[in-house]
Formats: C-alpha cells, sequence, structure tokens
C-alpha cells in the first residue's frame, strides 16, 4: 500500500543526491513555499488572516509544491530510464564483440527483460495514483451533495446529480482497478520468465567452470541442458500450466 509513497521518496532523494545545482534548487523552493504555505492556513483558520485569501494563497503554494515535486519525480525517472538505457546499449556492444560467449547473451536478455518490468512497475504505480485521485474525487461529490442535501433541502436536485456523479466517477476508478490488475499479472509473468533466464544464465556459467580437459563431460552436460530447456519451456507454452 505504502510502496508508491515510499518510491517518490526515493525518487527525491536520489535526485538530491545526484548532486545537480538546478534540482536542488527546485527541491529547496518547494520546501518553502510549504513552509510559507502551513502557517498561511493556520493563520486563516485561526482568524489571524482573512480565512478566504489565506486559503487561496495556501493552496496556490502546496500546489506549486507539488508540481514542483512532479517535476523533480519526472526528471529522476528519465534519468533512471536513460541509465538503463546505457546498460542495455553497453551489454549488446559486448554481446557484438563476443558472440562465441553464450553468457553474455543471457546476460542482455536479463538486463532487457529488467527493464520492461521497471517499466511496467512504474506503469503499475501511475494507475495506482491516477485511481485513488479519481476515487478521492468521487468521495469528494457524494460528500458535497450529501452536505448539500443536509444544509439545503430545496437544493435536493442539485445534491442528487452531485452524489451520482460521484458514484459514477467511482465506477470509473474501479474501472481502473481492473486495468491495475491486469498489470500486475503481466509483471508476475515477467518476474516467472526472469527467474527461468537467471537459471539458465547460472547453468551457463556452472558449464563455462568445467575444464576444456573434460570435453566429453561439458558436452554432455550442454546437451542435457538443452533438454531440461526444451521440456522447460514446452511446459510454459501448455495451455494452464502455469496454474
Amino acid at each position: 500500500m505504502f510502496d508508491p509513497y515510499i518510491s517518490i521518496l526515493e525518487s527525491l532523494l536520489k535526485a538530491w543526491k545526484r548532486d545537480d545545482k538546478h534540482v536542488r534548487a527546485a527541491l529547496r523552493l518547494a520546501v518553502a513555499l510549504t513552509a510559507v504555505g502551513i502557517p498561511i492556513a493556520v493563520l486563516g483558520e485561526s482568524g489571524g488572516l482573512d480565512k478566504v485569501i489565506a486559503q487561496r494563497v495556501a493552496a496556490t503554494l502546496l500546489v506549486l509544491t507539488g508540481l514542483i515535486g512532479c517535476g523533480v519525480v519526472a526528471y529522476q525517472t528519465l534519468i533512471d530510464r536513460e541509465a538503463r538505457e546505457q546498460i542495455i546499449e553497453t551489454v549488446e556492444r559486448r554481446v557484438r564483440e563476443h558472440p562465441e560467449k553464450p553468457q553474455l547473451a543471457w546476460d542482455l536478455a536479463r538486463v532487457k527483460l529488467e527493464s520492461y518490468l521497471d517499466r511496467n512497475l512504474s506503469q503499475v504505480q501511475s494507475i495506482y495514483w491516477l485511481t485513488l485521485v479519481v476515487m478521492l474525487c468521487g468521495f469528494a461529490f457524494v460528500s458535497y451533495g450529501l452536505f448539500q442535501a443536509s444544509q439545503n433541502p430545496e437544493k435536493l436536485p442539485v445534491s442528487i446529480v452531485a452524489a451520482a456523479s460521484g458514484v459514477l466517477i467511482s465506477f470509473i476508478g474501479g474501472s481502473f482497478l481492473l486495468i491495475y490488475r491486469s498489470i500486475l499479472a503481466q509483471s508476475k509473468e515477467y518476474v516467472t520468465v526472469l527467474e527461468r533466464i537467471n537459471a539458465v544464465g547460472m547453468a551457463v556459467q556452472v558449464i563455462a567452470t568445467i575444464p576444456e580437459a573434460s570435453a566429453e563431460l561439458k558436452s554432455q552436460t550442454k546437451a542435457e541442458l538443452s533438454k531440461q530447456l526444451l521440456k522447460l519451456y514446452a511446459h510454459s507454452a501448455t495451455p494452464g500450466s502455469d496454474k
């Protein structure tokens, strides 16, 4: 439940540790805006400032803080993606330079799959936040409709429309949850394939440790590994085999 929040904090910390002066300036500005906005909101509620003006100023400052935070997180995500792409390019170059080494091919497959998995998890987080925002909006509409109905009974049609809109928005949020579930299932499949690739990579490494003097043993081991791989992927291709 708290993974998306932890992920955002991790992105902000990574952005700060990158020692980019522009990013750090943006984060300092966000903290300053928050430090100013909260006292203004408190003073407005306590009567020290005009309540309406204080609420508007505080809301504006907090919105700016959120936009800055989103911008920093998006920038850090872009940097991480470029770093992963650079790793893939490096491994691809090594594969082209040493095509006789099967371990490099498995490393390339693993790195690419990890990249796909990271992108998939990023989509899951985005859908989570979108669903959360949509459902909160739906709840706000329903609450507003009930409040209007209790305070102004003569505005009952408006309250009904507001409450119905909130229910509809909540249903839309529920449809996003179905997409969320589908992407999670896809992530599970990626993890399963990644486990198989890692198993094959470890097997290749073990074979590589067999001395050349034991050529017959090495050939037998390769043949047995090939048989096991064929059985593994034949089993995974069978409908319902993962159930």
